[in-house]
């Protein structure tokens, strides 16, 4: 079996460790620490220049880290206190075997795989599984703050977990926007040399451009994209954050149909684990080529907008259910609008299951932090956040290396302890923004409020953009059970395929169907087929 997992991995790996209870091996050189009898190895920190950790949960909060721990008795396998990294496992026999991807896992043995429908649904209604959940079932993904142990004479790995202190953060002492900013730009490395910021036309990047850019003897350059919205108002708002900062501003702009020829790339490297990125992997490939870091903004809107439903907005439930779980079907429904269950859509009874799976595993990723004054901004967190992360992760790197200064533990920590109340109308992230990008705060942005123009065409829904995706669902049989009349009329009618493409809705479900169809495709020989009802 590790014969297997290493022929599946990367190219290139190294053993860094081995013991009688783990054996690690890499393609990087992960960082080693050591406190008393422990010894550690750590990947993907996000606090790096901080004091070595002294156990697993101090490494996997404090320096928001995956990584293996051993010492005489003990090896422990942990992922970061928000389960942002992708760090997957599978139990066979008395053995854990552990991988940042997928697919050596899924090699390991020939022994038949089964889907996790909760995966799949979550995959659409959520645009990324939730929790310890990927796509088959015999797979799990680590949740926040959680490891495995293995121990001499103990049986076998056994889980654990732990609570983050920031889960304790309360508004009573909230961080002023000059310290929030301070902290941001501590998280900034300094380095010498050329480095490149993807500048967006929201906020996160303005602010983060700002800061790199006053640092004496900067070579700062901006890179923006095409988020294939039919608006580009991140190219025009980009440019003239660019202009004001004075920064080279480079614009990557993809071709007509840069959508039909990278979707299956970007579903291939984030291992069908999200919708989101299906635009980005031009951009993705200019970033590779820079040779030079990228600061990235990736959690800042999440961390620090209110963003979830309305103050006082209850969500549907079941008769009797508590105010906890209404505020949590609150939250889940502002954050899975764009999830269609009109009938004509699904076969028979298909779109209320899906939404049902997706908010039952909801209920049981956001329930630990009920209660937290600040649970709509955990909620984003735990659940979308997931998907959004793999930019970095399975785009931008690991080519690129990737700075991501909103994701350092104490900006989380911070950000956690800002009241609700001081986001109301974004007040606290425009004081942010007016003492850490003066030059930039009052330009135009995403994040503006008021009538946007009518879109134009998007890439995502050029007519063989739209032929590729029903072509897929055509070949699979397995996906057209899933979907009702007005869906399956667009595998064979053009006419259809455009008129339901104007709304995001059915275009979202052709797509988790097309991406579906693919998965089979290329693992159907190992995973049986489950029905779904």
């Amino acid at each position: 079996m590790v014969d297997r997992l290493l022929s599946a991995s990367p190219r290139g790996l190294d053993e860094v460790h081995r013991s009688p209870l783990a054996v690690l091996w890499s393609t990087g050189e992960p960082e080693n620490w050591s406190s008393g009898p422990r010894s550690g190895f750590l990947w993907w920190s996000q606090a790096g220049g901080l004091p070595q950790p002294h156990s697993w949960q101090d490494a996997a909060e404090r320096r928001m880290a995956a990584g293996l721990v051993v010492d005489r008795r003990d090896a422990v396998l942990h992922t970061d206190a928000l389960g942002l990294n992708e760090l997957l496992v599978r139990p066979l026999g008395d053995a854990l075997y552990f991988s940042a991807r997928l697919d050596p896992l899924v090699r390991l043995d020939d022994a038949p795989l089964h889907m996790d429908w909760s995966a799949w649904a979550n995959l659409l209604v959520m645009l990324t599984p939730l929790a310890e959940e990927t796509p088959f079932r015999e797979i799990r993904r680590l949740a926040p703050a959680t490891a495995w142990r293995a121990g001499l004479g103990a049986g076998g790995p056994r889980a654990e977990s732990f609570e983050p202190a920031w889960l304790s953060a309360g508004p009573g002492k909230p961080p002023a926007p000059e310290d929030m900013v301070d902290l941001i730009a501590a998280r900034i490395p300094h380095r010498a040399g050329p480095v490149a910021i993807g500048l967006s036309g929201g906020w996160d990047s303005r602010l983060l451009a700002s800061l790199a850019a006053r640092r004496p003897g900067a070579r700062l350059e901006a890179w923006t994209t095409s988020t294939d919205d039919g608006l580009d108002l991140d190219i025009s708002h980009a440019r003239a954050v660019a202009a004001a900062l004075g920064l080279p501003h480079h614009v990557v702009v993809p071709g007509p149909e840069a959508w039909l020829e990278e979707h299956r790339v970007v579903w291939r490297r984030t291992e069908y684990q999200t919708m989101h990125h299906g635009w980005a992997m031009p951009y993705a490939r200019a970033v590779h080529g820079l040779r030079a870091p990228l600061i990235d903004g990736c959690l800042g809107d999440g961390l620090l907008r209110r963003g979830g439903p309305a103050p006082g907005e209850d969500g549907a439930g079941a008769a009797g259910a508590s105010a906890g779980e209404r505020a949590r079907a609150a939250i889940w429904r502002s954050l899975s609008g764009h999830f269609p269950r009109h009938p004509e859509l699904w076969a028979s009874g298909v779109g209320d299951a899906l939404a049902d799976l997706s908010l039952t595993a909801f209920h049981r990723v956001t329930r630990p932090v009920e209660g937290h004054h600040a649970m709509p901004v955990l909620a984003r967190l735990l659940t979308r956040y997931r998907g959004i992360y793999s930019s970095p992760t399975r785009l931008l790197g690991p080519e690129a290396e990737v700075w991501l200064p909103f994701a350092g533990p104490d900006v989380v920590t911070a950000a956690l302890g800002v009241p609700m109340s001081a986001r109301e109308d974004h007040a606290y992230y425009r004081a942010m923004l007016g003492y850490g990008a003066p030059d930039v705060a009052a330009l135009p942005s995403t994040n503006d409020p008021g009538d946007r123009p009518a879109p134009g065409p998007r890439r995502a829904t050029t007519p063989a953009a739209l032929a590729a995706l029903t072509e897929d669902i055509a070949a699979s049989e397995e996906a057209r059970t899933l979907l009702g009349p007005r869906l399956l009329a667009t595998l064979h009618d053009p006419e259809a395929r455009a008129r339901q493409a104007r709304w995001s809705g059915p275009l979202y479900v052709l797509q988790w169907a097309s991406m579906l169809a693919r998965w089979r495709g290329e693992y159907g020989s190992r995973v049986s087929w489950e029905p779904f009802t």
